[in-house]
């Protein structure tokens, strides 16, 4: 946690907007580094689908920025496009890239009101089965999809999770606190 608070402090040294994407992938990686755990990211700009570093001892890390709400962390997810149906996406989650989720959420309020907080939440995406989860279909209820499906809702233990079409068939999550293993406020 020293490391990624200075590395964050660093960050807004230079930058006034929230760290997320690639900034956070760095950072992560630097100060598992500092901290002993190694890693194997790399600058490339391969903000790709899963696993964004594995540490020296091989645990696979996933990075997300996300909201934090009052008993919720909500994530977006892979685009999902290129996946035929529902069975066909369900099916391409169900192989996991990754071991831990580390997000760097942010509260909407903190950072309206002038605060730079963060939330280190570590999620251990074994926890998160999509595959498990009760799914339904989304049928639009105006304009021109009235009557389409425009997307599914999936309801698991600890967790939901939406598929959007209109979003290039986004999956967004929200995670349910109780499935937080670690939680930190870093305060900027």
């Amino acid at each position: 946690m020293p490391h990624l608070k200075n590395l964050l402090t660093q960050h807004h040294s230079l930058y006034l907007g929230r760290c997320k994407s690639e900034y956070w992938e760095e950072l992560c990686a630097r100060a598992l580094i500092y901290d002993g755990h190694g890693s194997d990211w790399k600058p490339d700009f391969n903000h790709g689908v899963g696993k964004d570093k594995t540490t020296d001892n091989g645990t696979r890390i996933g990075n997300k920025s996300g909201k934090l709400g009052k008993e919720t962390l909500e994530i977006s997810g892979s685009r999902l496009t290129k996946h035929a149906d529902l069975a066909d996406k369900l099916n391409f989650l169900k192989n996991k890239t990754e071991d831990y989720i580390f997000c760097l959420a942010t509260k909407d309020c903190d950072w309206k009101a002038g605060k730079k907080i963060y939330y280190l939440i570590v999620v251990d995406s074994a926890q998160i089965n999509y595959h498990e989860a009760a799914w339904i279909d989304v049928i639009g209820v105006r304009g021109k999809n009235t009557g389409k499906v425009v997307g599914h809702r999936g309801i698991g233990e600890g967790f939901t999770a939406k598929i959007t079409k209109s979003m290039s068939h986004q999956l967004w999550t929200q995670i349910d606190k109780t499935l937080f293993k670690e939680m930190y406020e870093i305060v900027i």
